[in-house]
């Protein structure tokens, strides 16, 4: 379940130009239900779109290019079924865009994005 003040928290952060992405293990109808939940995803977006299961970031086992990957990640906000090396090339990725990165995480799978990030918070849960 969300915490309380992340629904008002992520439509703060929308309407200061932030855009929210969540990158979680869950499975991909599970992490719809909470981005729906915290605002992450609004009623007028494609599921088929905004949220993708993070297999489509490694067909076959490889990465994507690094072009078809900046493709896929400046309009995705969901990515569920992550690996901690699936974390890393997101962060990466959207850094190659000339996106600031902050990434929150509270497990040592969390660690190599978290050292990537512009910023990395470090949560205890």
């Amino acid at each position: 379940p969300d915490r309380d003040g992340v629904p008002q928290s992520v439509l703060d952060a929308r309407g200061a130009g932030i855009r929210v992405v969540m990158i979680t293990g869950d499975y991909v109808k599970t992490a719809i239900a909470i981005a729906k939940n915290v605002n992450i995803l609004q009623p007028q977006d494609d599921e088929n779109v905004a949220a993708v299961d993070c297999a489509r970031l490694r067909p076959g086992g490889n990465y994507l290019s690094d072009a078809d990957m900046d493709s896929l990640t400046s309009s995705v906000r969901v990515f569920a079924r992550a690996k901690p090396e699936d974390k890393l090339q997101i962060v990466t990725s959207l850094q190659r865009q000339g996106a600031v990165t902050a990434m929150t995480g509270d497990g040592v799978n969390d660690a190599p994005a978290l050292n990537q990030a512009n910023i990395g918070v470090a949560m205890g849960i």
